[in-house]
């Protein structure tokens, strides 16, 4: 049986994004639910006791240029969508993986939160952490061709790398 156009897998699917902080406009793209349905989801799980008004800093999609400004969110940018592509392999560069986002994302944050204790002369803004949201936004560039790893010769690094296209 598919499950992946069963009504009820599509409902888990949303309140499962809108656990996560996915916007209304990502939840709605990605599992075809109407606006009107995924705002009875978020009045569900307000209903349940769930605050899902904090995961949410805004309800903008952003463009991978208005995310990677500097060589900081470049760095994070480089971690995040390299947990992404470790986690969901080449798959990733053609269609966006939810599941595989989620957990890059969960791992992102791990580490982010294991540096900055270490790493105070970096100042605060160096762990402005992207939200979920910003996440699926690098991914979907990605899937796009909008933006990509590259790879340094002097360093052997992969790094972020938006806005290719064009």
């Amino acid at each position: 049986m598919n499950t992946r156009n069963n009504p009820l897998h599509l409902w888990v699917h949303a309140r499962e994004m809108a656990l996560m902080g996915y916007v209304t406009r990502i939840i709605i793209l990605e599992t075809g639910l109407t606006d009107k349905q995924v705002r009875r989801i978020y009045r569900d799980l307000e209903d349940d006791g769930m605050d899902v008004s904090k995961n949410r800093a805004s309800n903008a999609i952003k463009s991978g240029a208005s995310l990677v400004t500097n060589q900081l969110s470049k760095l994070h940018a480089s971690l995040l969508m390299g947990f992404y592509r470790q986690i969901g392999g080449r798959p990733v560069e053609s269609s966006t993986c939810i599941a595989a986002l989620n957990r890059a994302y969960r791992m992102y944050r791990a580490a982010i939160a294991e540096i900055a204790p270490v790493s105070s002369p970096m100042g605060k803004e160096a762990f402005q952490m992207f939200t979920i949201s910003d996440a699926w936004c690098l991914a979907s560039e990605m899937r796009s061709g909008d933006a990509m790893f590259e790879h340094c010769c002097d360093c052997g690094c992969e790094f972020w790398v938006t806005g290719i296209s064009g």
